[in-house]
């Protein structure tokens, strides 16, 4: 009776471990949640501006050399996009492509009018990051968009005031 105890548990266990590993039960496979479309709408909101100013940060590093601090912040900026891309990825839905172009998005005369610039490309990133939190969202969503915002606020806006 015991042996048989054992292996209903072992049986079980194993049955309850498929269940999380597979396509659509890990947390590293495709989700099967449906999403609301207005969810939809806010990642593609929120994406669409950290793709923008990655054009716009880097166009300055092509513009004027590896300057700081555009070059710390486009690798923040990516991190943010990344961020922003897993939440698709985990709601099974493709991630948007990154559409703007050098032809796009504004340059500059100087560094410090780029600067300038990012002071204020990041107050309404702050800006977009406070409308959208004001929403109902998914804890992760949140998470990630606070992440963002925060990065915005305490570190890139920081940075470019100091050099504009």
């Amino acid at each position: 009776m015991r042996n048989k105890v054992v292996w209903m548990l072992v049986a079980g266990l194993l049955t309850v471990g498929g269940l999380a590993c597979d396509d659509n039960h890990s947390p590293t496979g495709p989700s099967t949640i449906a999403v609301d479309p207005a969810l939809s709408t806010l990642l593609t909101r929120a994406i669409n501006d950290e793709y923008r100013a990655e054009t716009i940060y880097q166009g300055v590093l092509n513009d004027f050399g590896a300057v700081q601090p555009f070059r710390n912040v486009l690798t923040a900026e990516e991190r943010h996009s990344a961020s922003n891309g897993r939440l698709f990825t985990n709601r099974a839905l493709a991630v948007p492509p990154n559409t703007w172009t050098d032809a796009a998005v504004p340059h500059f005369g100087s560094v410090t009018a780029a600067c300038a610039a990012g002071v204020v490309a990041e107050r309404e990133n702050i800006a977009l990051y406070d409308d959208l939190l004001r929403s109902d969202l998914p804890a992760d969503v949140r998470q990630v968009f606070t992440n963002n915002r925060s990065a915005s606020l305490l570190n890139h806006l920081p940075a470019f005031e100091r050099c504009s």
